[in-house]
């Protein structure tokens, strides 16, 4: 047997390996229809409902987007956002939120599962950012990479709810959640697709 032939050999019965090592080094991709659904307040829940399939919630799903084919959906479309809510009181809010922005951008979400208006802006209140921003709705703003302190104020008020000092980077999304009174900033992770 030659040289060549050996490597050759060794390289045929190897490579079957290497290909099974590296798909499971990778979570599996999105579907090509896949919409993004992700679950706050459900904590202890070991599984959701939303639009017509039962989403698993285990304990590696936390608050993430739950990528699922939109055809196990009944009316959500394809490249939709989407949180689920579920507040103290039991009450289940659903938000549509906007497509991502590009990957050289940063894109700031406001969430808004409360009662009242809620607006993001410099945390002295100076400048907007994302404004009026109505009960069971969601808005937001692409910017670019940088570092500040970010505040979210109710309606009128002058002084913030909360206030998050963030470092940007680019192709980040950051979704700044209020619910009945409280701020939570989330930054958006993925978790396996649905089945």
């Amino acid at each position: 047997m030659t040289r060549f032939s050996f490597l050759t050999t060794l390289f045929l019965i190897a490579a079957p390996q290497c290909v099974l090592a590296d798909t499971s080094l990778y979570a599996e991709a999105a579907p090509a229809d896949a919409s993004f659904v992700r679950f706050i307040g459900f904590d202890g829940a070991n599984e959701a409902e939303f639009d017509g399939f039962t989403f698993a919630l285990n304990g590696d799903v936390g608050e993430a987007y739950i990528p699922v084919s939109a055809a196990l959906l009944k009316g959500t479309e394809p490249g939709r956002y989407v949180s689920v809510f579920r507040r103290a009181d039991g009450e289940i809010r659903t938000i549509t939120e906007g497509a991502r922005a590009s990957r050289s951008k940063v894109s700031l979400l406001m969430v808004n599962a409360g009662d009242t208006p809620v607006h993001l802006r410099l945390a002295d209140g100076s400048v907007p950012v994302v404004e009026d921003v109505g009960p069971n709705s969601a808005a937001q703003r692409d910017v670019n990479p940088v570092a500040i302190s970010l505040g979210v104020f109710s309606d009128s008020a002058e002084a913030p709810l909360a206030v998050f000092d963030v470092a940007l980077h680019r192709g980040q999304n950051l979704s700044f959640v209020v619910d009945a009174g409280s701020v939570r900033l989330i930054e958006n992770q993925f978790a396996p697709v649905a089945k």
